[in-house]
């Protein structure tokens, strides 16, 4: 597949031959063959070179693939705590963690938080893809199809694999740096990056081996989009929170460096390994508290506050693994894999009111707490083709097994950062002022701990061309985890060529999930909007074991179970024109999900709560369950064609498009103990929640892209269709949906010798998403935060960068 490949800092690249095909890229993804491409794969993959994800001014992996992927959603929401810091993106429609993410075919660890807010992920601990420099990837490769059985947990909506630069030489080295400001004159980002190549010795079959560096470093400042007219009451607003609050993207300060090698050890034996380190400043922004506000402290802050987390996310990766061919043709591969995510919570700006109010002085400045997460794996796999007697085509034989243990740990917040003494009261009233650091209460020591658990795993893989027409591969594993039991996946995949120009490819597999640590041990207490409410709530997550959550009917979680199909065209007419289709359809049961917010303002419940775990300084709480059964219908459609011309360049024009519907087909009976003790119905997972999942990305998305190249000069241009999105709420008569849009960007670019220059636009028309309505209960328009945090294209406008390369 090509994907927008213009791109301003490549030099020119050769002219394509007629024998050439669009789809000829071999592929490593989804496949144990070494001779499987784009073309005659068995299952959809679209392959992205550095070009396609640089052809905008994005200078982060998720926007990029967000912007050349149909089938991926990547929203910017704001003022969501941590989730400023890590953005989930999802594939298909479906939770971020249900597509597994690779580096150079290892398992790519996850992110240590979890999306509590209301928008697109809730309840969703994926891997960071921001964490790794777009600077060290040669090409990334996405498997649009269920793969657990192939690689195992995480693998329902596909696979991402990033696959590292490799090799070194002349030409193979480039050092680049970008600037770029939003329209408003906000947004600033500068930046440099690079990637360089040592040959450790030898020449051709003698090679001995090489290394490379990759770097990045990106200063980005924050945006604001709050509204600049008064939608505060009266007594808000002469507390000056129209002119205080903001809300946009936060300011962002990356650091990023990869190195990798390959070092031939003997004949057909190489020792082979990447570290990865990554570390993002992010300075996201809260609710204004007015001067009048119950939580302010006018001693402090005479005018009220803005409070500020302060996330400090580092990523670090480490792969060393050893690999050969024996000389009977057994191709083997043992390695050992350690991933960590750890994201530190800061608070500045802020203040402990009850601290202040119950000893006469709190800090302003708060270490709140620190979720880590880590993963080590050991893993061989072993692969050869055989000849058969009775089969035309050499059979593909692989089979593997893995030992994987993973970590998750929260570590309390400084002891001034959750204080609370529930009996320094708000004069007049029987309400205690608020505990804790405004914006993030600190994690306290009940919350803190350390969780392990471990899993064993095997698989096997067949696959060959059956006849010159016809190949087929079929797939299984078997999975177990020291927490939630076994799992046993299968795949069979299929594709007939009818004639040289035209096949037909399917799959049918089923699929795990099992629940990540993050989801069984996360816990915290946060100020979020309740959607069933519209109000600000003080909300208690609560791990499944923890007495809070157990009292309101939470149970052991077990895995998502899941079933995929498809059915795909492959047609290839010309040398020049390529075209797939690709249809689906998903099913998950006991899909694991954030509850909603079980309110404690009844009364009746509140008193059986208070009465089973007492103290407890919330008035919502949520935990996580294996909640409903989903099922997703689809379809992927891309189009490329490259007209080479003698006297005006190459074209290279690309059509896509996705179409994706979520439905809920079940959902989990409420528990038995949270109706007993309750004066009112409730819902565990009730309307809100459910269009998060069918509603909140777009049905449909179609991308129309046009690449130029003539001599040094280069241009680019794509045109994206952004879906519709619906805000469903608890009222139905409060729901909004957000128009479709079109967003245009252009970019040009000149390389002369080893310098390449490039300018480009983004959002040229300068859209933005419709304003949220005041009637629209699940949004917050009355704190100023005039568009919704499920825009699929975010809300800042048009954004003009430049760039300059040097290539050596």
């Amino acid at each position: 597949m090509i994907v927008t490949p213009g791109y301003a800092q490549d030099a020119t690249p050769p002219p394509d031959t007629k024998e050439a095909r669009q789809l000829d890229q071999v592929v490593v993804t989804g496949t144990r063959s070494t001779t499987r491409t784009e073309a005659n794969s068995l299952s959809p993959i679209d392959v992205l070179s550095p070009k396609d994800l640089t052809s905008t001014g994005s200078t982060d992996l998720a926007t990029a693939l967000g912007r050349l992927l149909p089938s991926l959603d990547f929203p910017r929401p704001a003022i969501n705590d941590g989730n400023d810091a890590i953005r989930p993106a999802s594939l298909r429609g479906l939770s971020p963690d249900a597509t597994l993410v690779l580096v150079d075919g290892k398992r790519y660890h996850t992110s240590a938080l979890v999306n509590y807010n209301n928008s697109v992920g809730r309840g969703a601990a994926p891997a960071d893809l921001n964490s790794i420099p777009i600077s060290a990837i040669d090409h990334i490769e996405v498997l649009r199809d269920g793969a657990a059985a192939q690689y195992g947990s995480d693998a329902i909506a596909g696979v991402i694999n990033v696959v590292l630069k490799h090799g070194a030489g002349e030409g193979k080295n480039s050092i680049n740096a970008n600037y770029g400001i939003m329209d408003k004159g906000d947004g600033e980002t500068n930046g440099i990056d690079g990637s360089l190549g040592i040959d450790l010795g030898g020449k051709g079959a003698d090679a001995k081996g090489w290394a490379r560096i990759a770097f990045n470093y990106q200063n980005s400042m924050n945006t604001n989009r709050a509204s600049p007219v008064s939608l505060f009451t009266p007594e808000e607003a002469a507390d000056g929170n129209v002119a205080h609050q903001r809300y946009g993207d936060p300011a962002v300060k990356t650091y990023q460096v990869l190195t990798n090698f390959q070092y031939a050890v003997a004949h057909n034996v190489d020792v082979y390994g990447f570290l990865s380190l990554s570390r993002r400043d992010v300075v996201s922004n809260g609710y204004y508290r007015g001067a009048t506000n119950a939580r302010n402290v006018p001693d402090v802050y005479p005018d009220g506050f803005l409070p500020q987390i302060v996330n400090h996310t580092n990523d670090s990766t480490g792969v060393l693994g050893v690999k050969g061919v024996t000389d009977g043709g057994w191709r083997w591969d043992a390695s050992g894999n350690y991933g960590i995510n750890s994201l530190v919570f800061d608070v500045q700006n802020s203040i402990n009111t009850n601290l202040y109010y119950s000893t006469g002085a709190s800090p302003t400045y708060f270490n709140a707490g620190t979720f880590k997460n880590s993963q080590a794996l050991a893993n061989i796999d072993i692969g050869k083709d055989f000849s058969v007697g009775w089969l035309p085509n050499p059979l593909t034989l692989a089979f593997g097994a893995e030992y994987r243990k993973e970590k998750y740990q929260i570590d309390a917040g400084d002891p001034e950062s959750y204080y609370f003494n529930q009996n320094t009261l708000i004069p007049g009233t029987d309400t205690p002022y608020a505990g804790g650091a405004q914006v993030f209460p600190g994690l306290n020591p009940t919350a803190a701990g350390s969780f392990t658990r471990h899993s064993e795993a095997a698989y096997v893989d067949l696959e060959t061309d059956l006849t010159d027409k016809f190949s087929a591969g079929v797939a299984g594993r078997y999975e177990h985890y020291s927490d939630s039991g076994s799992t046993r996946s299968g795949k069979l995949s299929a594709r007939y060529q009818f004639v040289p120009e035209f096949a037909l490819r399917g799959t049918i597999s089923n699929g795990f999930r099992a629940p990540s640590l993050a989801q069984q041990n996360y816990q915290s207490v946060v100020t979020i909007i309740d959607p069933t409410t519209g109000q600000l709530a003080q909300t208690g997550t609560y791990r499944t074991s923890d007495p809070a959550a157990v009292a309101l009917g939470a149970k052991p979680l077990k895995p998502e179970k899941s079933a995929n199909y498809s059915l795909g065209a492959v047609w290839e007419p010309t040398a020049d024109f390529s075209a797939t289709l690709d249809v689906y359809q998903i099913r998950i049961w006991h899909q694991i999900l954030y509850s909603d917010t079980i309110s404690l303002t009844d009364p009746l419940l509140a008193a059986y709560f208070n009465s089973v775990v007492p103290g407890q300084q919330v008035t919502a709480i949520q935990y996580f369950a294996n909640s409903a059964a989903t099922r997703t219908r689809g379809a992927d459609l891309v189009l490329n064609y490259r007209v080479p011309t003698t006297s005006f360049g190459q074209f290279n024009l690309l059509a896509s498009g996705n179409y994706n519907k979520v439905k809920v087909l079940s959902v989990g009976a409420t528990p038995a103990v949270l109706q007993e003790n309750s004066s009112g119905p409730i819902e565990l997972f009730g309307r809100s929640s459910q269009g998060i999942l069918t509603s909140a990305t777009p049905r449909t998305k179609f991308l129309l892209g046009a690449d130029w190249t003539l001599g040094g000069f280069n241009a680019h241009a794509d045109l994206t269709r952004y879906g519709s999105v619906i805000r469903v709420n608890t009222d139905p008569s409060t729901d909004q949906k957000f128009p479709a849009r079109w967003l245009l960007n252009l970019s040009g670019g000149y390389t002369i010798g080893q310098w390449n220059f490039g300018v480009g636009v983004d959002n040229v028309t300068n859209q933005y998403p419709q304003r949220v309505k005041p009637t629209n209960s699940g949004e917050d328009y009355f704190s100023g935060l005039q568009y919704s945090a499920l825009s699929p294209f975010g809300f800042n406008g048009r954004y003009y960068y430049a760039k300059v390369g040097f290539r050596f």
